[in-house]
């Protein structure tokens, strides 16, 4: 029996094994159906991921981690990899979100794939993880000889994963290359290693025995081949030689029993069929799946420091969940050695936190595991709560899979651990109105709601919680915790909301309202003079070092703009009291629930780019002491809330958002199942735009108090509205645009259009990048034509020298649709590090509708330079070509053997909008 079977990826290990174990280079279903961000959203999102990296200078060290790792990180969602060491020695720590061991209840350390050129001890070292490409490019120097590797997890294959490495060697003499695997540190199982022909393979185990309680235990095959050089295998090491000018590249399967129960026949074949003409096509795939992703939201902020950790954030989380796949733990699918905490799925918080972001950022994909380990658990919760007396489902803190979950079972005095594992659910059926996922996840809140029906204590009053810890073995009495108050009101009001859409169980819901309505108040105190909340009633009445005190405000949802004054006031002191902003634990909540609550902005702003500049590796990860992944929520949930706020039915534009600070965003989602995009510029909100999925009525505050607004529907204008608040009401996929009246559709479309930048008319991104191409003729390996749209100044497109394939030398672009076109650029040999006599020499930009017929837009004669950079008038088009009359210098000099040197050599060709 299978531990976490996966439906879909079923047919496709029959597809796999009917085609000969062959790589499929199909995605996984990415979760439920929605509507889609368009074009605009997608080209914004693109652009701006394109313009961050983390960077590191001098190499890693520190290999042994167990906890967030200080190094490049990878990830497809299921196998996460983090490079440790420079060229000469180099560790690429593999995990797998579902490498458990069930004996021991924790997250395993899985395999080391170590990569180690001798002769390159010493070289200078500089990594850059390259958001938009979801790759870590390297580039080692040591004098004259330069090693540059480009690596990734392919994205779009969780089934097979696999590893690909690329390494292009420029110098004078040759280089050996050793390639070795070892299993992950603290890990006691046996492992076993060996070959097939040119294929080294390890065999690793997250337990020892073949199965725990009916369920399959963790076995995992690595297998990795060399391509580009013939590869020889000795022992433990796989060898292989580099010659100057040349690619060679390092294919890696990663594959468990959970993957294909004929994963060790399918690792090897997966590298042993594979071509270069593979690979480059899985590059192709692998690009196109991080453009889809990047392209389904976007914000865009003055604040750089603030919005690169947005991006990085979005990148590291797709690196680390994946629909159809198991859940991440608290350190995500990046760990050497046994994790921290058992790196187990902690429901006071910790799991919940990183998933939270998924939602307004508009990537539920990334939330679809989430609720399975919390489904699977139910008949466990229901026999502890059975044997501690009480009703429906009680969850301990540490939680994992089946059969035994987290060897960490403690309770810590808490009883709210499932109503917290709740939060999620509740928030994405608000967020989605999906009927299908209520149905799915209201058996759970069902029981969760049975447990505190049963729980809760009438002193004639009110309900009261008893004996509830808000910090872990916080001793009793504690009563009437303000976090408990607040994830009970939730759990409470989501099972209403889920029991009515779905016509089931309406006497509960009577039971659940008077609950509801007579559930205590959340306890006040006064605390340095401002009234503030105290963490109970009776027990504990402050902490200095956790943000459980405003968990009440977020994720549980009780309070926001549209509560009275005096509640809003009192959250705002109780910000200020708390000061959690560099917390080690809860930062992740405090800074959306200040957020939510209107506290000063520029405050909040400020606080989170230090917290960013203090607390962040190069990668890019924000680390604390108190948990890894989590603080994935941080950054871009606070963004959100504070450009959009809409969970108390009302959708607030810009809700709490500095004075004299521009802003954008596109589609991000809205309570209602909408997706809303903006903009502010010098203070004033320019349009908004709701695309709604279901269908409902969308109320929304009024960003242009007491002037009239003209309605666009579909296209077509509606007529006009006005009033405090705006109530619109939609058909499903209806797409509907304001603005204030007098405001043209067209003009709205534009400004959509435009990037932010001081409310002026500001050229758009790269537009050629990762567009299709078709080119004049192709040297082939890894020079292709699509390398040059690659947005990677270390890849190129080499064509066919003269002597082999006369005439003109181009390459073409397909932009996708009609753009107007101001700017072009030319990356040359020089570019890349080669001589300048192979700089193309003369050369011109060519237009086109059809693809088919072209016209000269601009010429270059006489070039020497290594970067042509033109402004051009304005003109459009779908197609670009660059057309080479003299694709390199009069004194490139000539090989007898095989043919001349007159390649056309180009790095890049960019292409930028008006």
């Amino acid at each position: 029996m299978k531990l976490y079977p996966r439906k879909s990826k079923k047919w496709r290990v029959t597809a796999l094994l009917a085609s000969v174990l062959s790589v499929s280079t199909v995605g996984l279903p990415i979760g439920p159906e929605q509507a889609s961000a368009d074009s605009l959203t997608a080209a914004h999102g693109q652009r701006i991921a394109a313009a961050y990296q983390g960077v590191y200078t001098s190499a890693p060290t520190g290999s042994n981690f167990s906890r967030t790792p200080n190094a490049p990180l990878l990830g497809n969602g299921d196998v996460g990899v983090a490079m440790v060491g420079n060229i000469d020695n180099m560790v690429m720590v593999l995990g797998k979100n579902e490498f458990w061991s069930l004996a021991e209840g924790q997250v395993k350390a899985m395999a080391r794939l170590s990569v180690a050129v001798p002769s390159m001890n010493g070289a200078a070292y500089l990594a850059e993880q390259k958001l938009a490409s979801a790759q870590v490019n390297g580039t080692f120097t040591l004098g004259s000889n330069i090693v540059r590797t480009e690596s990734w997890m392919q994205a779009t294959d969780t089934v097979n994963n696999l590893l690909l490495n690329k390494f292009t060697y420029t110098g004078s003499g040759s280089k050996a290359v050793a390639i070795s695997l070892a299993k992950g540190n603290e890990n006691s199982f046996a492992s076993s290693t060996g070959s097939s022909g040119d294929v080294l393979y390890l065999d690793v185990r997250g337990d020892a025995a073949e199965t725990i309680s009916g369920y399959s235990t963790r076995k995992v095959r690595i297998a990795t081949r060399v391509l580009g050089a013939t590869g020889t295998v000795s022992g433990n090491t796989l060898n292989f030689t580099m010659t100057p000018g040349n690619t060679y590249t390092l294919a890696t399967s990663i594959m468990s029993n959970v993957d294909s129960s004929a994963y060790q026949t399918a690792a090897i074949n997966n590298v042993a069929t594979q071509t270069q003409a593979g690979i480059d096509a899985l590059k192709a795939t692998h690009q196109e799946w991080w453009n889809s992703f990047y392209g389904k939201s976007f914000i865009e902020i003055p604040n750089k420091t603030v919005e690169k950790s947005f991006y990085a954030s979005l990148y590291l989380m797709g690196s680390s969940s994946r629909a159809g796949e198991m859940a991440p733990g608290l350190w995500g699918n990046w760990l050497a050695r046994n994790g921290e905490w058992k790196g187990d799925y902690h429901l006071n918080y910790n799991y919940e936190a990183p998933f939270y972001f998924t939602l307004p950022t508009n990537h539920i994909e990334l939330a679809e595991n989430y609720d399975k380990p919390v489904l699977d658990w139910i008949p466990k919760g229901q026999a502890l709560a059975s044997a501690n007396g009480y009703s429906g489902v009680f969850y301990p803190v540490g939680l994992g899979p089946l059969p035994n979950g987290s060897s960490d079972g403690n309770i810590h005095g808490q009883k709210t651990n499932a109503a917290f594992a709740a939060t999620n659910m509740i928030m994405r059926y608000y967020n989605t109105y999906d009927t299908a996922y209520a149905s799915k996840v209201y058996p759970y809140l069902k029981e969760v709601a049975a447990f505190w029906q049963n729980y809760l204590v009438w002193d004639g009053t009110k309900y009261n919680i008893v004996n509830d810890a808000q910090h872990e073995g916080d001793p009793y009495p504690q009563t009437n915790g303000i976090m408990s108050l607040g994830l009970v009101r939730y759990l409470l009001q989501g099972s209403i909301d889920m029991s009515l859409i779905l016509n089931q169980d309406a006497g509960l819901r009577t039971t659940w309202q008077n609950l509801l309505n007579n559930l205590s108040p959340f306890p006040t105190f006064t605390r340095n003079g401002q009234t503030v909340f105290r963490y109970t009633e009776v027990g504990r009445d402050w902490s200095g070092d956790n943000a459980i005190g405003i968990q009440h405000i977020y994720p549980a949802g009780q309070i926001g703009l549209s509560s009275s004054s005096a509640l809003l006031q009192t959250s705002r002191n109780m910000v200020e009291q708390l000061g959690s902003w560099n917390d080690g634990n809860g930062t992740n909540t405090f800074y959306p629930a200040a957020a939510r609550v209107g506290y000063n902005p520029s405050t909040i702003l400020t606080r989170l780019t230090s917290f960013i500049n203090g607390y962040s590796y190069p990668n890019l990860h924000i680390a604390t002491n108190g948990g890894g992944i989590e603080n994935f929520n941080t950054v871009p949930a606070a963004v959100s809330e504070m450009l959009l706020q809409s969970f108390q039915g009302k959708i607030r534009l810009f809700s709490n958002w500095p004075e004299n600070t521009d802003a954008k965003y596109g589609d991000l989602r809205a309570d209602g199942a909408y997706l809303v995009s903006s903009e502010r510029r010098n203070n004033q909100v320019q349009y908004v735009r709701i695309i709604s999925e279901k269908g409902r009525t969308a109320a929304i505050v009024n960003p242009w108090p007491g002037q009239t607004v003209r309605v666009y529907r579909n296209g077509a204008d509606a007529g006009t509205m006005s009033g405090t608040e705006l109530t619109v009401a939609t058909s499903a996929n209806e797409t509907v645009h304001i603005a204030p009246n007098g405001t043209a559709l067209s003009t709205i479309t534009a400004m959509m259009n435009q990037a932010l930048s001081g409310g002026g008319p500001i050229a758009t991104g790269n537009l050629a990048l990762n567009k299709p191409t078709v080119s004049s003729d192709t040297i082939g390996g890894a020079e292709t034509k699509e390398k040059a749209v690659d947005g990677n100044a270390g890849t190129k497109w080499t064509s066919q020298p003269l002597s082999s394939s006369p005439g003109d030398k181009w390459l073409s672009v397909n932009l996708g649709s009609q753009a107007s076109i101001t700017r072009w650029v030319v990356k040359h040999a020089g570019s890349g590090g080669e001589a300048a006599a192979y700089n193309t020499k003369s050369f011109k930009l060519q237009k086109s509708n059809d693809g088919l017929n072209w016209t000269d837009v601009d010429t270059v004669t006489g070039n020497t330079a290594a970067v042509t950079d033109r402004i051009v008038a304005p003109f459009s088009a779908s197609y670009v070509r660059l057309y080479i009359t003299a694709p390199v210098q009069d004194n490139a000099g000539y090989y007898q053997v095989p043919g001349d040197r007159s390649n056309a050599r180009i790095y890049e060709l960019e292409i930028y909008s008006s």
